[in-house]
């Protein structure tokens, strides 16, 4: 799948999946478990093609017994959530290692590779795709922690995650994740069960609350 985009930011700060003047870096192969994967991941910051705005945004994976995993990306804005719902499976990397195959409920799928993940603080995902001049490529990056407040620890081993494969210049749509900004209007829960289905490029999901 190739992939053509811009960066632009809106009034709104909607940002789109990032263009680079360089192909797309190696990524270090690692073996990825969906089980630990699951639960309730809040984004604390992204650069993606998915039409998020909002100050609190998640992802959450639940994974079932009978081994499958589903994918839930949801934002809040004005006390009101919109969301994007997938299947999630393991897949082969070129590089050997395990890559996130996310398939949305329009069929439009994603393949994402994980820079670094600790399944109990953090994670980072990423995806990129190289134009065909093979000069340039483009990508998407998200940056996913346990709990709402992003934790000065967990920030510094993000940024430094990111830095390890030259993204720190990456245009970043941020995420406060306050209660005020996560509450939703009365009957407007986050149950996976209920969401509405739609189309884009998007992640991750976890079952632990905090």
């Amino acid at each position: 799948m190739l992939r053509f985009c811009i960066v632009f930011i809106l009034c709104n700060y909607q940002i789109e999946c990032v263009m680079q003047n360089i192909s797309c870096p190696n990524v270090s192969p690692r073996e990825l478990d969906l089980v630990e994967l699951d639960g309730k991941w809040y984004l604390t910051a992204v650069a993606t093609d998915l039409n998020m705005q909002g100050d609190c945004a998640m992802v959450v994976f639940n994974h079932k017994n009978n081994n499958a995993t589903d994918v839930s990306i949801s934002w809040v804005v004005n006390n009101t959530a919109t969301y994007y719902n997938g299947s999630v499976a393991l897949t082969v990397g070129s590089n050997g290692g395990d890559l996130l195959l996310v398939t949305y409920t329009d069929q439009k799928s994603e393949s994402y590779s994980v820079l670094d993940v600790n399944y109990e603080h953090y994670a980072v995902i990423f995806a990129c795709y190289d134009n065909p001049d093979a000069n340039s490529s483009a990508y998407e990056l998200w940056k996913l922690t346990r709990t709402p407040h992003l934790k000065k620890t967990d920030a510094a081993m993000l940024d430094q995650i990111v830095g390890n494969y030259s993204l720190q210049n990456t245009p970043f749509l941020i995420f406060n994740n306050t209660e005020d900004s996560c509450k939703l209007n009365s009957g407007n829960h986050l149950n996976p069960a209920a969401l509405v289905m739609a189309s884009a490029a998007a992640i991750t999901l976890l079952r632990r609350l905090y």
